[in-house]
């Protein structure tokens, strides 16, 4: 079944209990379910590119470049809380590239503060996105402490009701399972012909993209570099975030597509040199083809 309760937090195996109920344990139903929340994030991504004018015009390409990059790992595919959690992960982003233009933030703040907290609901190492907000509002915005302390409580907020409907129920021993961290990378490779390609592909994307990316900006407004630099530790912080989780598998990181995807897409709008684009294209299609179809057939 396309559902990953691994070694998942508490929250998450209960969600998935009743996602299960609700489908009748039926693999297809949360197979289906599972892509319907990749396509509808890769909508929601796009959208927030489109939005905030990351790129030189509005396009679906960022919305073309997740879901090509979900296809890399089958870990990836699966209806996970890594995957659940990266809608509250796109909402705070979305919140966060906005506070440039507000004269009044307070409320904007405090409803990032809460999605990051709720995202560490489901995979803990998440609460490491509160440095984002922290660092975003020293570039964003002038510094105001008062703002600070609003992220800190809109953080502190959900985790403060959470505490006490255990104490009321007698549940306070879940808080353990709740708050888990530990150290998890792969610990073995079952298909290494794949997963070689998987990686090698995306470290040409970033490169490519980090690459592409430096000539974008020296063009941009200061606003939009700001948004950039900002997308840019959310990529370290969710490589930092996917290390620390108790979770098994690759879908630990799913939290790095977001920020990958805005990164590499930028690949697409080489104007002088077409050839790249569809070299990046097809590369793309043949790392995909590969890694879906060679386990199968080998």
């Amino acid at each position: 079944m396309a559902l990953k309760t691994d070694n998942s937090q508490v929250i998450w195996i209960k969600l998935a209990q009743l996602i299960e109920r609700v489908f009748g344990n039926s693999a297809f139903l949360v197979t289906f379910f599972a892509l319907l929340n990749t396509f509808g994030q890769a909508i929601f991504l796009n959208r927030i590119a489109n939005r905030h004018h990351l790129f030189p015009k509005a396009t679906y390409l960022p919305a073309l470049g997740f879901l090509l990059i979900t296809s890399f790992f089958n870990d990836w595919n699966y209806l996970s809380a890594g995957l659940i959690s990266n809608w509250l992960l796109l909402g705070m982003l979305s919140s966060i590239l906005q506070l440039y233009n507000l004269k009044d933030a307070g409320k904007q703040i405090f409803d990032i503060g809460c999605y990051i907290s709720l995202t560490s609901l489901l995979v803990f190492p998440n609460i490491s996105f509160l440095l984002l907000l922290l660092v975003a509002l020293a570039i964003l915005r002038p510094f105001k402490p008062a703002e600070w302390l609003i992220a800190l409580l809109g953080t502190i907020t959900p985790f403060y009701f959470l505490a006490a409907i255990l104490f009321l129920t007698d549940q306070l021993v879940l808080i353990d399972r709740i708050i888990a961290v530990g150290v998890s990378l792969p610990s073995q490779i079952n298909n290494p012909e794949t997963e070689l390609a998987s990686f090698s592909a995306i470290l040409i994307l970033l490169v490519t993209g980090f690459y592409y990316l430096s000539h974008h900006m020296s063009r941009m407004l200061i606003q939009n570099k700001k948004w950039w630099w900002v997308i840019i530790l959310f990529l370290f912080i969710s490589i930092i975030a996917g290390v620390f989780t108790v979770a098994r598998g690759y879908n630990q990181w799913l939290a790095f597509l977001v920020p990958s995807t805005f990164i590499y897409t930028n690949v697409w709008f080489e104007e002088r040199k077409k050839w790249v684009n569809s070299l990046i294209f097809y590369l793309l299609v043949a790392v995909i083809l590969f890694v879906q179809w060679y386990p199968v057939v080998r």
